[in-house]
């Protein structure tokens, strides 16, 4: 029985071949859509799933929102060691990186010596001893928890293990450094993708001499603890210890099991994902599953007529109308089975693809479990998207068909119209998302920040000493003499992620600002530099000694200062340029700063962040780490740029790896995940209606040819070509343009929504609705058209010659 259901399967499908393509194409690309976006849900969720009791440790994060900043994912550790006798907190584990370190401790040397050789070790952070009951890893050699026991041992990395010794195994090797060596305690191997740690060489924790330390604080919590009446405790706590508005920040808990969807902000040691984004493609999975279903429902009933005769003979012939059903829905389930096999060579080519887009390690591995999950689904889709079919095509009446009445009642009729409409409302929809993404996404990067993008280089992570000794270091000239670089300049902060420092100053009227105040410590020329406006004044210049910071005996600070607009109307100067060569002096009295321009105001961090008020200074720094900024002539060769300037770090700073990249490629990092978003809803939008246009194609063909008599009669009756074609195209504009009228509010609620995430957002025009409206109906117009246009063009004799 089975063999025969089968053997009409196949005749089936060579009785009617385009049936059978267009839900065969329809059905791989959904189900290659839903594999691919299965894999990257699974490998999302799966983060930091695989350390111990990851369910009960939570990381503490500081929240600065009511400063106009953001959460961070740094904290102050002394908040947490607070809390260590709490009943409920079970035990806490620090990270600090080396950056942090120099706040609280010694600095770390990070230039070693290797068999004569100067390297660096890289991704390097400070670990309290009890981290290995918090991380899951693998120890390949030695003992962690001695490597972790006090300064001097080292844990290391695989990788860094063959990067620094060319072997695995380097326990007991040393590296040395200018005050004495390290040891290699431990290799452990290297951490897996699917979890937010990145460190590749571990250190104890030093004994703090200046600070608590600030990093990376995890608490375990015991089982059932409420983790938000434990930050809300730390919060009290930490406000009691607090004056002024330091007495604002919050601390918030976040769990390390879902801690991926939370480490997008800066200070992050991997950039986290996006559960918007995961949650955005499986909805737009599901979708191409539905109209992969609709269209394969829509064709089945429209073609019904065709299948009438043989379910006739069939009952005539003994069938029962069990046999029948499961007849159709064996031919649904082949159909589909099919299309998972051209799906999953899809998925094979796709995933290098998906991989570059999402910056992810997807890969597609053959297991039981997974072939079982695809079979379920595979079985899944079969049944739903052939069963009304199937009860629809089985319950034909022998006696009516095999007399020549075809006619079916008006519920097959509802149901493909309904289907069809709902395939117009998706259409719209998605179309809809598509432009407002896009729109948003191009006024992100067209978003006036008040400095340069374009043409601008950025070197990381340099010492800040070498570049801040003097004016303009050795490092400063030789990068300028390069061919393609107009200007350099330092700066101690990224103005594509957060700011570093603050400085408050009293106005000559008076006015002690508080608030938060961001302040970059820049150099010379820094306005041509950065790309900044001057609305009064001057930049920073060599020819004035005095703008570069100097100390007196007596340990006050002097230099110079450029303000923006924002805070010196903060101040209560309406016109900022009267303050230009006055002097300014800080809270505490300790640095004076003399006002030398007047610059427009600089958005630092990302769109989602709140503008604040700027000041510039002249080499007033208090950060460890610095950076350089590149000017780049219109012509520049930027690969040959960021080579020449890598190779003279290297020589000149002794820094064995040179961190470079353009300011636009870091503000575009800024909003990874938008721009995400942006691509894939683009190319659901493209699949969606390419399987809509599918679908109603076939429809149409099914509908042009059983009115093509209709056709032939109205051309006779001298009928144009083109009053056929709206004839034949008004039932389907009619019912895609209802559907996707009905759309345009649900779409409006959502993107509304998805737009409050942005401080500088686009106003939803009506015209997008409009015009994706009209879109989806020209689009149905032109695919029936094709069709109807060849039937309205066929001689009518062809047609009623046997009438």
């Amino acid at each position: 029985m089975i063999v025969n259901y089968f053997k009409t399967t196949l005749r089936a499908i060579k009785k009617d071949t385009r049936h059978f393509a267009l839900n065969l194409t329809g059905f791989s690309i959904g189900l290659a859509a839903a594999i691919m976006v299965a894999l990257f849900a699974a490998y999302e969720l799966s983060f930091d799933k695989q350390h111990p009791h990851a369910e009960r440790v939570y990381r503490v994060h500081t929240d600065y929102r009511a400063w106009g900043l953001q959460l961070i994912a740094a904290s102050d550790s002394q908040q947490a060691l607070n809390m260590q006798n709490h009943a409920q907190v079970e035990d806490i584990m620090m990270l600090v990186s080396t950056d942090n370190l120099a706040y609280s401790a010694e600095p770390m040397a990070l230039d070693v010596t290797v068999a004569g050789e100067q390297v660096r070790l890289s991704k390097v952070y400070l670990a309290s001893a009890n981290l290995p009951e918090f991380i899951n890893m693998t120890v390949l050699h030695g003992d962690l928890n001695s490597a972790l026991s006090r300064p001097g041992l080292l844990a290391i990395s695989r990788a860094q293990a063959l990067r620094l010794f060319g072997s695995v195994n380097a326990v007991g090797k040393t590296l040395s450094y200018t005050q004495g060596q390290y040891e290699v305690a431990a290799v452990f191997d290297d951490l897996p993708d699917n979890t937010h740690f990145v460190f590749e060489t571990l250190t104890a924790l030093p004994k703090a001499t200046k600070m608590p330390f600030i990093g990376y604080v995890y608490i375990r919590l015991a089982e059932g603890t409420d983790a938000g009446l434990i930050a809300k405790q730390m919060t009290e706590a930490m406000r009691e210890q607090s004056t002024g508005r330091r007495k604002l920040r919050a601390i918030e808990l976040s769990r390390l099991s879902e801690l991926h969807f939370h480490s997008s902000g800066p200070f992050e040691m991997k950039q986290g994902g996006s559960r918007l984004v995961m949650q955005v493609c499986i909805a737009l999975t599901i979708l191409l599953l539905v109209i992969a279903s609709v269209n394969f429902i829509n064709l089945n009933i429209a073609g019904a007529a065709k299948r009438a005769k043989e379910v006739g003979v069939r009952k005539a012939l003994g069938a029962s109308k069990p046999q029948l059903i499961t007849q159709f829905l064996t031919e649904s389930l082949f159909i589909v089975m099919v299309a998972a096999l051209v799906a999953l060579a899809l998925v094979e080519m796709m995933i290098p693809y998906a991989n570059q887009l999402l910056e992810r390690s997807l890969s597609l591995s053959f297991s039981p479990l997974f072939l079982v999950a695809v079979m379920g689904v595979v079985v899944l889709i079969g049944v739903i998207s052939g069963l009304y079919p199937a009860l629809f095509i089985a319950s034909f009446s022998a006696k009516r068909v095999l007399s020549g009445d075809l006619q079916r009642g008006k519920t097959a009729i509802w149901v493909r119209k309904l289907t069809l409409g709902l395939q117009g409302a998706l259409s719209v929809a998605l179309i809809v998302a598509a432009a407002v993404v896009y729109k948003q996404m191009a006024l992100i990067n067209d978003l006036p920040v008040g400095y340069a993008k374009h043409d601008r280089l950025i070197i990381k992570n340099l010492p800040a000493e070498a570049l801040y000794q003097e004016a303009e270091p050795r490092i400063l000239r030789t990068l300028k003499a390069l061919q393609g670089v107009a200007q350099v300049t330092q700066s101690d902060t990224l103005l594509t992620n957060d700011m570093t420092s603050e400085l408050f100053l009293v106005f000559p009227n008076g006015e002690r600002l508080e608030g938060t105040q961001p302040t970059v410590a820049t150099g010379f020329h820094a306005v041509e530099t950065l790309g900044l406006e001057l609305v009064a004044g001057r930049d920073f210049l060599p020819q004035f000694a005095s703008d570069w910071i100097q100390t007196s005996d007596d340990n006050i600070r002097s230099f110079s200062v450029l303000l923006s607009q924002s805070l010196a109307k903060q101040a209560g100067y309406d016109d900022p340029s009267v303050l230009l060569g006055q002097t300014l002096s800080s809270h505490a009295g300790t640095a004076r700063a003399t006002v030398v321009g007047i610059i427009k105001d600089i958005k630092i961090g990302s769109a989602r962040q709140q503008q604040l008020p700027v000041l510039l200074t002249a080499g007033d720094i208090n950060v460890a780490i610095g950076t350089l900024v590149l000017k780049l002539q219109p012509d520049a060769n930027k690969a040959q740029v960021i080579r020449q300037a890598e190779q003279l770090i290297r020589d000149e700073l002794a820094i064995p790896e040179v961190e470079i990249s353009l300011i636009e490629d870091d503000y575009q990092r800024a909003h990874i995940n938008e721009f995400r978003m942006q691509q894939l809803v683009l190319l659901f939008s493209t699949l969606s209606i390419v399987l809509t246009c599918m679908g109603i194609l076939g429809l149409a063909s099914f509908a042009t040819i059983r009115r093509q008599k209709e056709v032939a009669v109205r051309k006779v009756l001298g009928a144009s070509r083109l009053s056929i074609v709206t004839i034949l195209s008004k039932e389907f504009i009619t019912i895609v343009g209802i559907g996707g009228l009905l759309a345009i509010p649900l779409s409006y609620w959502v993107m509304s929504a998805w737009l409050n995430n942005f401080n500088e957002r686009i106003e939803q025009a009506a015209w997008v609705y409009a015009a994706a409206t009209l879109g989806v109906l020209v689009i149905t117009w032109l695919t029936v058209a094709c069709l109807a246009f060849k039937a309205a063009s066929t001689r009518p004799s062809l047609i009623l010659r046997y009438e």
